[in-house]
């Protein structure tokens, strides 16, 4: 009886490790997520002549007429430092979906909302947003942050502005998958001492 019962589990076992295979198979086939930061900084003509009372961005180009360009990028938009990038426009800091919000380099970002974070009468003026990233061959990235910001002293109506977003893709089935599999490897161990007793 003990011999049929270990004969099974091995099986199981064995099972289990062939799933595993077809299923790391699949995943390399999947894209990679895109992953880093990038900034951009430019000039912007906003709906009024202060930062305090502003409540969109009408252009995105600065008083040479230049549309913003990237300051920094890291991870997958490496290489994008000193691109120029394109921005949807007119864009209401409180806003709901907007494709294309920007793009640079193969990549772009759909803005999925947006949302005044600070603008306290100071002359700061400080954007908050998700969205998700998508080109170049890697996979949509969801969860994605935009972050802008912005300060009175405009010259000649121009504000000059600086933004970037962030892609940290999401590990969690990642990690409920390790999870899984280190609970059935504890669970034989058990079943096999216990047959050996």
């Amino acid at each position: 009886m003990k011999n049929r019962s270990s004969k099974t589990i091995l099986v199981f076992f064995a099972l289990g490790l062939i799933s595993c295979a077809l299923c790391v198979q699949q995943a390399q086939a999947v894209p990679l997520p895109i992953t880093g930061a990038i900034t951009f900084a430019g000039g912007v003509t906003l709906n009024s002549g202060s930062v305090n009372t502003a409540s969109q961005v009408l252009t995105w180009l600065d008083e040479s007429g230049d549309m913003p360009t990237v300051q920094s990028a890291s991870g997958s938009f490496a290489g994008l430092d000193g691109a120029t990038a394109t921005f949807a426009f007119p864009w209401s800091f409180n806003s709901g979906p907007i494709a294309a919000f920007w793009t640079v380099g193969g990549f772009t970002f759909n803005l999925i909302a947006s949302t005044i974070i600070s603008q306290m009468g100071d002359g700061f003026l400080a954007v908050s947003g998700t969205g998700t990233i998508s080109g170049n061959g890697y996979a949509t990235t969801t969860g994605v942050t935009w972050n802008f910001t912005v300060q009175d002293d405009a010259s000649n109506g121009v504000f000059s502005f600086s933004g970037g977003s962030e892609a940290i893709p999401d590990g969690g089935p990642t990690v409920a998958l390790l999870g899984l599999a280190l609970a059935g490897i504890e669970s034989i161990r058990r079943k096999l001492r216990r047959a050996t007793s």
